[in-house]
């Protein structure tokens, strides 16, 4: 008997079970991520999705605009408030203050001839969030008490 010559060679049980164990490890799976406060609208919208706006420079770095770039991170910052305090999502407000920074300090830079006095401000706001994203990798319960404090000097200096 030649190889090829059955019509049907037993496969297709073994193939069967490594669907169910695919299709049960996917739904594992997205019930964590849900449980994370994930959503598919935050899948679609990621920059590690490789959008478009990802690549983009931000608006601020443009503007140099320092003390607007300081109020909207102020913003975006209290909006993630809810979200430390009940310990949810803590990896995507990560993102956000990494964001933040990365929008800060291209304001910094684009501040042109009022760089000397935005130096040392920028340098604080900078390493505040740095401390607040290490604590929200450690899950802290300081975390709290860091975004109200950093929200507050930069109501301050804005």
């Amino acid at each position: 008997m030649a190889w090829g010559s059955k019509k049907r060679s037993g496969c297709g049980g073994l193939a069967f079970l490594a669907l169910l164990v695919a299709l049960l490890a996917l739904w594992v799976a997205w019930s964590a991520y849900r449980r994370t406060g994930g959503t598919l609208d935050m899948l679609v919208k990621s920059p590690a999705a490789g959008s478009a706006e990802a690549s983009a420079p931000p608006a601020e770095a443009e503007e140099g605009d320092w003390r607007a770039a300081l109020a909207r991170a102020r913003e975006r910052l209290l909006s993630r408030r809810d979200a430390i305090e009940q310990d949810r999502d803590l990896e995507a407000v990560e993102r956000d203050v990494a964001e933040i920074r990365k929008t800060l300090e291209h304001a910094y830079h684009g501040a042109g001839d009022k760089a000397g006095e935005v130096r040392d401000a920028w340098r604080g706001f900078d390493a505040e969030l740095e401390r607040l994203q290490g604590q929200l990798r450690e899950g802290s319960r300081k975390a709290r008490e860091t975004l109200d404090d950093l929200a507050e000097r930069m109501k301050q200096a804005g």
